[in-house]
């Protein structure tokens, strides 16, 4: 059962960390295209990065706690 668990928390984590890599690359375009960097649109893109960041560390712990439930 808590092996079942970490796998779903594993793909949730793994789905929103690709939709905020997406997220960014998409804001970071948008950015290029339409403004200029300002304290606003830096600290928004700033803000999705290091979301991706906590993602991906609690991913990396699942993953681990996953290898040892093995």
């Amino acid at each position: 059962m808590k092996k079942a668990l970490a796998l779903i928390v594993a793909f949730i984590l793994l789905f929103a960390g690709v939709y905020t890599l997406v997220d960014i690359l998409t804001s970071f375009w948008l950015v290029l295209k339409y403004e200029s960097f300002n304290a606003w649109t830096t600290g928004a893109i700033t803000g999705k990065v290091l979301f991706l960041l906590v993602v991906s560390g609690l991913l990396l712990l699942v993953r681990r706690m996953y290898n040892k439930l093995k």
